[in-house]
């Protein structure tokens, strides 16, 4: 007879059932995350340094792209937009600045950071020249859409460069570049800052600039940082001191990209901060429970440390007297030094409101009556009219004037010009009478002869048409 199997023993193996499956899922997660597999290091150094020169086919490639944005800026067109974004060539020098400072090459990275610089010149140049010349040059959702960064711009940014830099590092080279062109978006940023420089307005300027920097700054981070995971090879140099020399500068100039771009992004942590706690603010003094409602706020920056709240209300006028609570409140959701200023009306509270939609609707009812009466008023000055022309027509003995004159065109081509009157006649003996009397201009080349035996036919023609006994033709 078998004995049982012992708890111990069935407990044991259950054990290494789960190790071994633990071990599997993680072997498999390692394999999935693997990026190591199916890179090329040597492949990737040599594309990148031979990309990263601005110039020749790059340099055109980058002129025709940046009018392809411009226009597609100006013509407020996302697919053109994107279409110019597919053929820039703007990556590979900040590539090459990724790649510098990760195999501590300064030839590459002055190289590629000098090339980047003249991109930028003919960028600003070809966009500067477009918005200069174009007949419209007015402010689109697109052009405006490249003027407010925010933090979400540098996520998309670190995300783009390491797809960027991920995909030219495989062996088998992927289509994945062009995406991160689109993604990153370099080119419409620089196409709006020649916008700016074009209208002289340095707020666009600044804004879209400092966007296009923050996207290149943070490609440049991603590329560096990839590197380093995948272990590229150092560049190997002469001696030790050639080395410090080396990696000192690759430092200094990876400081002046840094330092900058860290200030700028804490200014922009700080405004977003700043926006919460204006909402927050709004939210607890200007809710559901409050009679004035904010319709519309601005938050204006005067320094470092002075701002403006502007906020348009509706409802309630708010007395000089309440203003100190409200400085009371901007002080505890953390917006020191933070002056407050309401554009308000105190006669359009939200009674107002609602008289006013209720007199609007009375407007209404009163447009459609209006509308009615219009209706009847027409139909009445058609009739009377239609009453004209039949008087007219009573009193000129039933000549159809219009159908008169169009056959005696067709009988008489000489004729220019033809009128009709009922003319008053009188020998001074007899009492007045009315002949009725058609004015005809001939052809200045149609001779007396001619004049004279036309007219006795239109005459003998118009008294036949017109059945009248007795009219008259006069001639000039």
């Amino acid at each position: 007879m078998e004995k049982p199997t012992t708890p111990t023993k069935q407990n044991r193996s259950t054990k290494e059932i789960l190790e071994e499956l633990w071990k599997s899922i993680k072997e498999w997660f390692r394999d999935l995350m693997d990026i190591n597999e199916g890179s090329d290091r040597e492949g990737t150094i040599i594309a990148i340094k031979h990309n990263k020169r601005m110039r020749g086919s790059n340099a055109w490639l980058l002129m025709c792209s940046i009018m392809i944005a411009s226009l597609g800026l100006d013509l407020n067109s996302p697919a053109v937009i994107i279409g110019a974004m597919l053929i820039s060539p703007l990556m590979s020098p900040i590539l090459g600045i990724g790649l510098g400072v990760g195999i501590n090459d300064r030839d590459t990275l002055f190289i590629s950071a000098r090339h980047f610089l003249i991109a930028i010149a003919i960028a600003l140049l070809t966009s500067t020249l477009y918005f200069l010349i174009t007949p419209f040059g007015q402010i689109t959702d697109e052009i405006r859409a490249r003027t407010a960064p925010t933090v979400l711009d540098g996520l998309v940014a670190i995300f783009g460069g390491l797809a960027g830099i991920i995909s030219t590092s495989r062996k088998d080279k992927s289509n994945a570049i062009p995406g991160v062109a689109i993604a990153t978006a370099l080119m419409p940023p620089l196409c709006v800052t020649g916008y700016g420089i074009a209208n002289a307005q340095w707020d666009i300027m600044a804004n879209s600039f400092y966007l296009f920097f923050l996207n290149s700054f943070f490609i440049t981070i991603t590329t560096y940082t990839v590197i380093k995971f995948l272990r590229f090879p150092l560049k190997a140099h002469m001696n030790e001191k050639e080395a410090r020399r080396n990696r000192r500068g690759i430092i200094i100039f990876s400081l002046i990209l840094i330092i900058p771009s860290a200030q700028i992004l804490y200014r922009l942590w700080l405004e977003q901060q700043d926006q919460q706690k204006v909402e927050i603010f709004i939210s607890s003094y200007f809710g559901d429970e409050s009679n004035t409602k904010c319709i519309d706020y601005s938050l204006l920056r005067g320094d470092s440390t002075r701002k403006k709240l502007v906020l348009q209300l509706l409802g309630e006028n708010i007395p000089e007297d309440s203003l100190e609570n409200y400085y009371r409140g901007l002080k505890e959701v953390g917006l020191r030094n933070t002056t407050l200023s309401l554009i308000q009306d105190a006669d359009l509270g939200l009674e107002q409101v609602e008289k006013m939609q209720l007199e609007l609707q009375n407007l209404g009812t009163i447009a459609n009556r209006l509308q009615t009466v219009n209706k009847a008023k027409s139909e009445q000055e058609r009739n009377i009219e239609a009453l004209q022309q039949r008087i007219d027509s009573l009193t000129a003995d039933t000549i159809n004037f219009a159908q008169v004159c169009d056959e005696t065109k067709i009988l008489f081509s000489d004729i220019q010009n033809m009128g009709f009157a009922k003319a008053k006649q009188t020998d001074f003996q007899t009492s007045l009478e009315e002949i009725p009397t058609f004015f005809i201009h001939w052809n200045r080349r149609k001779t007396r002869a001619a004049k004279r035996r036309d007219e006795a036919k239109l005459s003998k023609y118009l008294i036949v048409r017109t059945k009248l006994d007795t009219l008259q033709v006069v001639s000039y």
